[in-house]
């Protein structure tokens, strides 16, 4: 005689062709808790479509059963049919004993469509029926946590956290979370200690050590982040953070190990290379930080603070044809690289272009003793005498510890 067991035991096995015969006869010859249960086998081994025909089928003849509405709607969902499982979650009555569980389910599954105020009116109107209710409290607060609410989230949290009856969900993760995000990074790192005891997750430990690194703890980041390594090599996020840590600790040999990892793991993130480059310039390695920064922009072209670094070692390396052919082409408004341009065409003669570009950048470094300084004698050995002058003596009013400027300006006034 077939049972409902046989036939999962043979789908399990391998032995599906057998196990879904078997189970085509149940339905044939079975009652309805026996459609029911070959429903539920159905679903268990992801013959959709199956199991959705026996669930609509006996939903005809008990339209008011919520447990077979709560079966059918997780269903939809995993079939990607969110509309239809919230038109079968809203025909079960507020007086029926599953009608928390599904309007939980119906504020995931408007949450999914991006709908936050209507998940939230869902569960706010749930509170109501049922007061104090933990599943709808922790349900409201994971929404919270989801739309960055975090104020809200912790507020709701707190009140489950202790609650035995979610010591699988591990609310202290969640918490952790919530308060890192709102500010409060001491009480969070006591939250993510205890929910990692419970569970070491892969993006707890990374909350973790982000946490731990807005409280100047590299030490306990780095534990953090070796471990998720570990754990999962391919968790990209983890490898600047990781190299911050090293770097804080003044390890810029593993801080640059890290990053390198981290690229092997994930070659188009431009942000590896950006760090990759900051790093090697603090090593000195300006040709190598050179090369990264270039990697960097050519994955993305508008990052204009790996720009930025690359023009500055270029300006060092005084290759003023490198700086114009990363900078003309931009016609930036960014005041420090127009800034640098200029110094790049007045390096190479050509001064009418560098003329134009330090007038331009001139107001915003109007209290920059070494931007005035360098524009004062421009104007100067360009003719322009008494211009050159009045900058030269901003500069110096403004950088009195530089003797040297100061004696210049001196000797100008007195020569003239």
């Amino acid at each position: 005689m077939h049972t409902l067991e046989t036939a999962s035991a043979l789908i399990g096995s391998g032995q599906t062709e057998e196990g879904l015969r078997q189970l085509h006869e149940l339905l044939m010859d079975g009652d309805d808790q026996t459609q029911f249960g070959a429903a539920s086998v159905y679903q268990q081994f992801g013959f959709l479509d199956n199991a959705q025909k026996v669930y609509e089928r006996l939903i005809k003849q008990y339209p008011d059963d919520s447990e077979l509405i709560l079966q059918l709607s997780e269903l939809l969902i995993d079939k990607n049919e969110e509309s239809n499982a919230i038109r079968y979650l809203q025909r079960i009555h507020p007086l029926d004993e599953n009608y928390l569980s599904a309007q939980v389910m119906m504020a995931d599954l408007y949450q999914i469509e991006g709908l936050d105020e209507v998940a939230e009116h869902k569960l706010l109107g749930a509170l109501k029926l049922a007061p104090h209710q933990p599943i709808l409290i922790l349900a409201l607060g994971e929404l919270y946590l989801s739309v960055g609410q975090a104020g809200k989230a912790v507020d709701c949290l707190m009140q489950v956290k202790d609650n035995p009856e979610f010591a699988a969900q591990n609310v202290h993760l969640k918490l952790a979370e919530a308060l890192s995000l709102s500010g409060s990074f001491e009480a969070s790192i006591k939250e993510y200690e205890l929910g990692l005891k419970q569970e070491e997750t892969l993006d707890g430990l990374y909350g973790y050590a982000v946490t731990a690194m807005r409280i100047h703890e590299p030490r306990k980041a780095i534990k953090a982040l070796e471990k998720l390594k570990t754990m999962d090599p391919g968790y990209s996020t983890l490898y600047n953070v990781l190299a911050e840590a090293y770097e804080h600790e003044g390890e810029y040999e593993k801080a640059m190990e890290a990053v390198l990892a981290g690229i092997e793991q994930d070659e188009y993130n431009e942000r590896l290379f950006e760090t990759a480059g900051v790093l090697a310039a603090k090593m000195h390695q300006n040709e190598k930080a050179a090369e990264y920064f270039t990697k960097c922009l050519n994955q993305n072209p508008e990052n204009m603070e790996a720009l930025t670094h690359l023009v500055e070692l270029k300006a060092q390396a005084e290759d003023y044809d490198a700086v114009i052919d990363l900078l003309a082409p931009l016609k930036s408004d960014d005041p420090m690289l127009i800034w640098f341009l200029a110094t790049a065409y007045n390096q190479t003669d050509e001064l009418t272009k560098a003329a134009n570009l330090y007038q331009a950048c001139y107001q915003a470094f109007s209290v920059n003793p070494d931007f005035l300084q360098e524009y004062g004698e421009f104007l100067r050995e360009t003719g322009r005498m008494k211009e050159g002058l009045s900058v030269l003596e901003q500069a110096a009013q403004l950088s009195p510890e530089n003797q040297d400027l100061v004696a210049f300006v001196e000797r100008i006034k007195q020569d003239e």
